[in-house]
């Protein structure tokens, strides 16, 4: 029996991991994750289904995600010099490094260090992937078509239904 392939109205389960191309990704960007959905029923990158029409089980495919469609641009109002003393873990300042520490009202603060300059340090806000394109690695872990049941809740969300 000829397995199923991606297409309309078919649940499709599949794992993906995201990259930075030409660079290494903060490790919490490169985390393996899993998505399931309905193949044009619900809310899908576009290149993402397109990639994969067609696929069956335990294929994979690597998609380059141009960065208006991922993280958009790199927005140099986000580069900023600060002052060491306003850190928690000064100590943990490294140049090309990530920094991240949580405020006293469970806020996240994370930045890039470019450059430490005495006691200041220049940083970069801009999200990781932010003007770079953006490789997501996907492996299909299964299809089956979708019942009627599951198509109809689909369409009730994307209508705002539920």
């Amino acid at each position: 029996m000829e397995p199923l392939r991606v297409g309309p109205d078919r649940v499709v389960v599949l794992t993906y991991s995201l990259d930075i191309e030409g660079e290494e990704a903060p490790e919490w960007f490169r985390k393996p994750m899993e998505a399931s959905f309905i193949f044009g029923r619900e809310p899908v990158l576009p290149l993402l289904e397109k990639a994969i029409e067609g696929a069956k089980e335990n294929d994979e495919v690597v998609i380059t995600i141009p960065p208006e469609q991922a993280y958009g641009p790199h927005r140099a109002h986000l580069i900023k010099e600060i002052p060491l003393s306003r850190l928690k873990h000064p100590e943990k300042v490294r140049p090309g490094a990530y920094y991240e520490e949580t405020g006293p009202f469970g806020q996240k603060t994370f930045f890039k260090v470019l450059e430490v300059k005495g006691n200041r340090i220049k940083v970069d806000f801009n999200h990781p992937a932010a003007g770079k394109n953006v490789l997501m690695r996907v492996r299909i872990r299964a299809v089956r078509e979708a019942t009627p049941r599951e198509i109809l809740a689909a369409e009730l969300r994307r209508c705002g239904g539920g």
